[in-house]
């Protein structure tokens, strides 16, 4: 065989950002300020990646590493965190991602407030909300995203629109006009200018359900972009909230996004008891060299068996896509699912044009408009990998 090419409402956030990053701008509550909030628990990390507290001190994100409000990750551009919280939900933080954790709070009766200000790059989330008043928010620059107890993903760049993709449950979308929100309500209810703003951005939400997605249009943009309320010509700005409402659509989910969110690691409470221990006493200075060879010792047994929990999720997600294919129908659908095709040429001169989904030593199984097929290696001459960037589809 011979190969041409080898082949996730509106709210008050705050938190701490890097001095190279801009992060959303929001107003500060001083809830967020609190020092006795929950913390959350890095449970997987690869790459590199670096964590900035609320203290200013700054550590490498690895596995145990404690998070609470006013911290700030920026992960590589080959670094990837899988954060497990308080409540059991999780969330992986992509490469290239900045963002703060701006409240981790729970208050007398249980209820837990966690708000993550999302400033640039791509988050895959699975919120488990035991209660319904729990609340669980992203906040990117231009946008928010309140989540209803769903798997889902946010993502966000640099002067570009914002966007979300629901796999499971809801969230509600809306634009934002961060000016807006550095005002208490005192101040917009006594303008009725202001009081029409807020109205207007309210009634233009949108609620996502399972399988949708939305992305802002970019005049939605320049909602985000207003600096001063008071100098700010506020019957324009309605009028765009308005008119802007985030448009809502089937959502068209790629199998890396799908393996992501599938494969988010999730640990056990005595585990994540276990992971959050042993960086509390990583973190003591009188440690001998011994105890901190254990530690190092634990902390690989550990990354280990989260890894190899992730293994058996990503095989069985790889195994779905040939026994419980996606109805794919067209080679575009295919291009944009797998976001790659491939063209094998049989020895017989026949042609089949799909994604290979795997490969044994005899075998290869391709995902066609026609479905499954698998082929007999030795019927192969030729494969031409990443066909989509020679034709049109």
């Amino acid at each position: 065989m011979k190969a041409s090419k080898l082949a996730l409402i509106s709210a008050l956030v705050a938190g701490s950002a890097l001095a190279v990053c801009k992060k959303p701008d929001v107003a500060v509550s001083e809830t967020s300020k609190e020092s006795g909030g929950l913390s959350a628990v890095v449970v997987y990390a690869v790459g590199d990646s670096k964590i900035r507290h609320a203290d200013n001190t700054e550590e490498k994100a690895q596995l145990g590493t404690s998070l609470k409000a006013g911290d700030n990750i920026v992960t590589g551009d080959n670094g990837k965190i899988d954060v497990q919280f308080p409540d059991g939900s999780n969330m992986r933080i992509s490469p290239k991602s900045v963002l703060d954790f701006s409240k981790l709070s729970q208050n007398a009766a249980g209820t837990t407030q966690t708000e993550i200000a999302l400033v640039s790059g791509k988050v895959f989330a699975k919120v488990n909300k035991a209660k319904k008043e729990d609340d669980f928010t992203v906040v990117t620059p231009t946008a928010i995203a309140g989540v209803r107890g769903t798997s889902f993903i946010v993502e966000s760049e640099e002067g570009k629109p914002s966007a979300v993709k629901v796999v499971d449950g809801a969230v509600a979308f809306s634009n934002r006009v961060p000016a807006l929100e550095k005002l208490s309500e005192e101040e917009i209810n006594a303008d009725a200018n202001l009081k029409k703003l807020r109205d207007s951005l309210a009634s233009t939400e949108v609620v996502l359900e399972k399988n949708q997605e939305s992305r802002q249009s970019a005049k939605a943009l320049e909602l985000s972009k207003v600096e001063s309320i008071k100098e700010a010509d506020l019957t324009k700005i309605s009028k765009t909230a308005e008119k802007e409402k985030p448009v809502v659509e089937k959502a068209k989910l790629t199998l890396s996004e799908e393996q992501e969110i599938k494969t988010i690691v999730s640990v056990d409470k005595d585990t994540a008891q276990q992971i959050a221990k042993l960086s509390e006493t990583a973190e003591t200075d009188k440690l001998d060299e011994i105890k901190k060879q254990e530690i190092d010792k634990k902390r690989a047994e550990l990354e280990k068996t989260v890894a190899a929990a992730q293994e058996v999720e990503k095989k069985k997600f790889e195994e779905s896509l040939a026994s419980d294919p996606k109805a794919l129908k067209s080679q575009k659908d295919i291009v944009n699912y797998y976001e790659r095709i491939e063209k094998i040429i049989l020895s017989d001169g026949k042609v089949i044009i799909g994604a290979i989904i795997s490969q044994s030593n005899d075998k290869l199984t391709v995902h066609t408009e026609n479905g499954v097929k698998v082929i007999d290696k030795n019927n192969v001459d030729e494969v031409i990998y990443d066909l989509q960037t020679k034709s049109k589809f």
